[in-house]
């Protein structure tokens, strides 16, 4: 009797032992490991669907919706009657480094390991009223999601915040 109770509590120690034995592994390669040790590897988000354009007139009033281009619930973009992109979900306004919330790279999401990200006003070689036929990728922060923008115009000089681009969407 002593013996059985003896071998009975032996088994449930082991089994409750291995039972709390966490299987999974991290990698210091930043690949992440699943207890079959096969490696899942971290992939970018890189928006690819089908292309729409988003355009907004000289003078017209950035708060109204549909003047902003709703991308995500945690960045939508739109601009006031100068100055670059904002933000609305954050900003009001527009400062050296809005959109907040994004980062952006001139070249395409073909290129994005080699690509260098930073404000939009920056990666536009602080000339705004140049991006007009130029490509841009988009990096929404916090979702980690990259976007293929190409600018189709820039309204310059104060006279009234108009612009227009063409961008993937989500697949």
């Amino acid at each position: 009797m002593i013996s059985t109770m003896f071998v009975l509590s032996f088994i449930t120690f082991f089994s409750c032992n291995e039972a709390k034995q966490d299987t999974s592994e991290v990698d210091t390669s930043d690949n992440i490991l699943d207890t079959s040790d096969n490696i899942v590897e971290e992939e970018n988000t890189i928006w690819s669907g089908p292309k729409i354009t988003f355009s907004k007139e000289d003078s017209v009033d950035h708060t109204d919706p549909q003047n902003q281009d709703f991308i995500t619930d945690l960045v939508i973009l739109t601009r006031g009657t100068q100055g670059s992109l904002i933000n609305v979900v954050s900003e009001t306004s527009a400062i050296s480094s809005s959109p907040e919330g994004t980062e952006w790279a001139l070249g395409t999401t073909a290129e994005l390991d080699s690509l260098e990200f930073q404000s939009l006003k920056k990666a536009a070689n602080e000339q705004l009223k140049q991006v007009p036929g130029k490509s841009f990728v988009l990096h929404l922060i916090e979702e980690d999601i990259y976007i293929d923008i190409t600018f189709l115009s820039w309204t310059s000089g104060g006279s009234g915040g108009g612009f227009s681009y063409e961008r993937s969407t989500e697949d």
